[in-house]
Formats: structure tokens, sequence, C-alpha cells
């Protein structure tokens, strides 16, 4: 099992709290590229639904990133639905968790957003097609003051819900 996969089910199990030090312990060896985004899109099923957790990251000091916290930077996490003609809104969570971290790779804005929603929100395809599966992915949308809108889309997560 992949790394990102045992970071996501003990993401779950133990709550966004956890996902943050998990998070931070499984990043990159490579140093974050300042005022870079980054996103990460990991689903799991669970007996109350599925676990749509967003991780993601700014790369910026730990004292920029307090300054943004503190004065009002937002993160707002949609659900889409990958289609070959036309992609559509799944679910839209609220604001996502922000926090400052400081870890070996310089630290940064640190984005958790990881809501339980019934599953069947996620299925965007027919489930009457015979081998039809889901593409779902997260599109992570930064405002801070003093930085650009930056919109990032996350991995592609296959699957059926």
């Amino acid at each position: 099992m992949s790394a990102v996969k045992r970071t996501a089910r003990l993401a779950a199990a133990l709550g966004v709290a956890t996902a943050l030090a998990v998070g931070l312990a499984a990043a990159p060896a490579q140093a974050d590229v300042p005022g870079a985004l980054t996103a990460r899109l990991t689903i799991t099923k669970e007996a109350a639904g599925c676990k749509v957790l967003t991780f993601g990251k700014v790369g910026m000091t730990q004292a920029q990133a307090q300054y943004l916290v503190d004065n009002g930077a937002t993160v707002q996490v949609e659900i889409w639905g990958e289609d070959a003609v036309y992609d559509n809104r799944l679910y839209r969570a609220g604001h996502a968790q922000l926090s400052a971290a400081s870890d070996r790779n310089g630290g940064g804005l640190i984005i958790i957003s990881a809501p339980t929603i019934r599953c069947s929100i996620l299925d965007e395809d027919d489930s009457s097609l015979e081998g039809a599966g889901d593409e779902v992915y997260a599109k992570v949308v930064f405002n801070a003051p003093g930085y650009s809108r930056m919109t990032k889309r996350t991995n592609t997560v296959h699957g059926r819900y």
C-alpha cells in the first residue's frame, strides 16, 4: 500500500488534527516552491459515507503562513466529476481548515478539508452502464491578502460510488 493511501486511511480514522501531522511527515523530499499551491485528494468509503480528504499546501515560511491565517486567507474546496465532454461540480465543501507549519521543506500554509458526504453524491456517471466508474477530482481555490487568487486541480480519484 502506498504512503498516500496509508496517510489517507490514518487521517480518516483519527480525524483532521491527525491528518495535519501525518501529511507533514509524508511530505516529499524536494523543497517546496515558495508561493506554489499543491493539493492531493483521497476518498475513503466509511460506514457513515465517503470521507473526502483534500490536503494541500502553499509553500512559504511559517511566519508568512501565520500572517495569512490571522488576516483572512480562505480556501474553498469543490469536488468535481471528470467527463470527456463536460466536468460538473458535485459538491462544494465549506472553507478548508488552515494552519501555519514548519517542516523539512521550509513549511507553509497547510490546507485540510475532510467532509464526510453521501457516497452517491460522487456518482458522476450513469451507474446503469456496465463497467462505468467515477472519476472525481477537487478544485482548491486560495484567496489571501497580498496574493493573487490561485486555483489548483488535484489528482483524479477513480472508483465506484
